[in-house]
């Protein structure tokens, strides 16, 4: 976030392109040290170009896999790994399995892959979950 300060006024603005960059170069960092992570990608305001200077950074993290079952209890773990990073970090770390489920249903995942910007790995991950078909009991509504 830069800022400007001019007598009484205090102008501050984010710098979109160097916060996807430090995101990016942080996210390579991630994968050569973690063999679970496949790719990161950036989603919510700061993809979508509607960031503002007090915005986090929405990370989609896909796994290969985990011995932690459930999602939310890997947060803390790749909170850690972005914590040097300017902007706070919001990490959304599922395996590929769950991914997988997630894309059968509309929702979250396919909102979220509309504007996802691949910041490392193997971008065709994302592509593969966004034109997966959906479940059969998600297009009938149940």
């Amino acid at each position: 976030m830069q800022k400007r300060s001019s007598g009484s006024v205090r102008i501050a603005w984010l710098d979109r392109e160097g916060a996807i960059a430090e995101l990016a170069e942080r996210a390579r960092a991630l994968l050569a040290e973690d063999p679970r992570v496949l790719a990161v990608g950036l989603f919510g305001s700061l993809a979508r170009r509607q960031a503002l200077p007090s915005s986090d950074a929405d990370l989609l993290i896909a796994l290969r896999s985990h011995p932690l079952a459930r999602w939310f209890d890997r947060i803390p773990e790749y909170a850690a790994a972005f914590a040097d990073t300017s902007l706070p970090v919001e990490p959304f770390p599922y395996t590929m399995d769950e991914l997988h489920r997630l894309a059968a249903h509309p929702g979250f995942l396919r909102t979220v892959l509309r504007d996802l910007v691949p910041l490392a790995g193997d971008p065709a991950i994302w592509q593969q979950l966004a034109t997966a078909e959906p479940a059969a009991d998600s297009e009938s509504g149940r």
